[in-house]
């Protein structure tokens, strides 16, 4: 009876850590300049800004996505885009977009990059901005 616990105990303990593992690996810290040059290398990228739709019309990232975290219907609309691509996740610091990292992260995303500081980051960096 012990050796049938201590085994459920184990297997949980392992499928934790896989799961755990699994996602910390789906998402990568990035800063904006990484984030201008990945842009640069590889157009299949997608940004997704998770700023209000008033934050997003001052100024995003040119071919940006805005799909506002703060929205009830977000993580359904989050989980309606393909889980295979890779995105880039930003708001204007990083608070929101670990929110919404979370959730994709969650969802099953694969490939993450998240802006660690946000469009704040990237227009001190002079980084060009469109409307």
């Amino acid at each position: 009876m012990n050796a049938k616990i201590y085994f459920s105990m184990f297997l949980t303990l392992v499928l934790s850590v896989t799961t755990l593992t699994a996602q910390s690996n789906a998402k990568t810290e990035v800063n904006s300049t990484e984030v201008s040059s990945m842009l640069k290398k590889n157009n299949k990228l997608i940004v997704l800004d998770v700023r209000t739709a008033d934050e997003f019309k001052e100024g995003h990232i040119k071919g940006a996505i805005n799909m506002d975290v703060r929205q009830s219907d977000f993580e359904y609309k989050v989980n309606k885009l393909d889980k295979n691509a890779k995105y880039i996740v930003h708001c204007r610091t990083n608070h929101r977009s670990t929110i919404a990292v979370e959730a994709m992260v969650k969802g099953g995303f694969k490939t993450i990059y998240q802006m660690m500081d946000g469009f704040s980051g990237w227009t001190a960096s002079g980084l060009p901005v469109a409307k």
